[in-house]
């Protein structure tokens, strides 16, 4: 004959193991999803960076296109302006007064 009460405490015993570890792979899906987005983001700022800082060097080489380390800018100036360009997207522009 089998105690059904000792069944019934390990029942519930296996069902607490079952919900804190749905729990802790939620929690843990959560954090990695933000640790791949902000690495996203600091990606994106250090690419930015380095195109701001190819465009200085190009400005001051006087040159309207420079490539490197596979960044490439554009300078183009305008009546009032320089604009500075990276892979089709305006990074800055400046006004002159």
């Amino acid at each position: 004959m089998v105690i059904i009460k000792n069944q019934k405490l390990a029942a519930y015993i296996l069902l607490e193991s079952l919900v804190a570890l749905a729990i802790l792979a939620c929690i843990t899906s959560i954090l990695l999803g933000e640790f791949d987005r902000q690495r996203k983001i600091l990606q994106d700022s250090q690419d930015r960076q380095e195109a701001l800082l190819l465009a200085t060097m190009a400005i001051n080489a006087k040159k309207k296109e420079l490539r490197l380390n596979g960044v490439s800018v554009s300078i183009k100036e305008h009546s009032g302006g320089v604009f500075v360009y990276h892979e089709k997207e305006e990074l800055l522009h400046a006004l002159k007064e």
